[in-house]
């Protein structure tokens, strides 16, 4: 299994941005890594809807979590970066689910400051707890980690509660208390964005693209030049999945035939192909 801190490190070094679709199985892993991506990241949101079939708003547990993480990781030799929600409790359950999910397969880890049960932070009705609390569970998060390189990020969803200003100085806490990388989740415009570069300059940022969220979608360039390091793209695959399976279900539905969408489809060989069919059946031979 993949799961090398290090190699996501080694990665941003690079100046250009990383760009990391949001994946929420082992076959969403696979084709987002076919397509050419250098790392994903897994978010509660998408494995809340494909696993429960439920908003983003707390159900998920931690092992629910982490074993789609174990999934994912286990398809792909890329970093995958992991949504570790609240941390599931206090300072020592932090502490357990960034080993569980580092034993999963996380190369990164972060954690928000909500109050639980979350919420997707595009979402409206967001609380977050003290800042010095969530001081705590990163400390506790960063002195758990069993290797160093894994990249623990934090993040604050304070904005939308408290305005930019507390984001940031919530931000400038949090990286004192051992984060490696921040997350301010969902700036209201493009001035916002460029405010919190200009306040960490020399810290690893990450932005949020939703679809209809609360943040403008800028392109990864546009990003890269205001100075974030990485990208989340957390809901394209989920969004698009439902609509393309709604499209063709419903073609079945009225005609009794898959043959006008064969188009929007892979068939039985190419899927074949895709999955590992062809590896499966040469490792069968060698050992017969």
């Amino acid at each position: 299994m993949f799961h090398s801190g290090k190699k996501l490190r080694e990665r941003l070094t690079r100046k250009d941005i990383l760009v990391l679709p949001g994946v929420y199985d082992a076959l969403s892993a696979k084709v987002a890594v076919s397509s050419g991506f250098e790392g994903l990241v897994m978010g509660g949101y998408a494995v809340a809807a494909s696993r429960l079939g439920e908003p983003d708003v707390g159900y998920l547990s931690m092992t629910e979590m982490a074993a789609a993480l174990r999934g994912i990781a286990g398809a792909v030799d890329v970093p995958v970066l992991a949504d570790g929600d609240t941390g599931y409790g206090n300072a020592l359950s932090v502490q357990r689910t960034i080993r569980e999910y580092e034993r999963a397969g996380a190369a990164g880890v972060l954690f928000e400051d909500q109050v639980w049960p979350k919420r997707c932070g595009h979402m409206a009705g967001k609380q977050v707890i003290e800042a010095e609390e969530h001081a705590r569970k990163l400390r506790a998060a960063a002195d758990a980690k069993l290797d160093q390189d894994t990249l623990l990020i934090a993040r604050t969803d304070s904005r939308a509660v408290y305005g930019l200003d507390a984001a940031i100085a919530r931000g400038k806490l949090y990286l004192d208390s051992g984060a490696d990388a921040l997350f301010i989740e969902a700036p209201q415009n493009e001035w916002e964005l460029e405010e919190i570069c200009k306040a960490f300059p020399d810290t690893i940022l990450i932005a949020n693209m939703i679809e209809g969220g609360r943040t403008p979608n800028l392109t990864s360039k546009d990003l890269e030049n205001l100075g974030f390091d990485i990208v989340f793209w957390p809901c394209t695959l989920v969004y698009t999945v439902t609509k393309a399976l709604g499209d063709v279900l419903r073609a079945l539905r009225d005609e009794g035939t898959t043959n006008s969408v064969h188009d929007k489809m892979l068939g039985f060989s190419q899927f074949n192909s895709f999955i590992g069919l062809d590896k499966y059946n040469e490792l069968d031979k060698k050992y017969k």
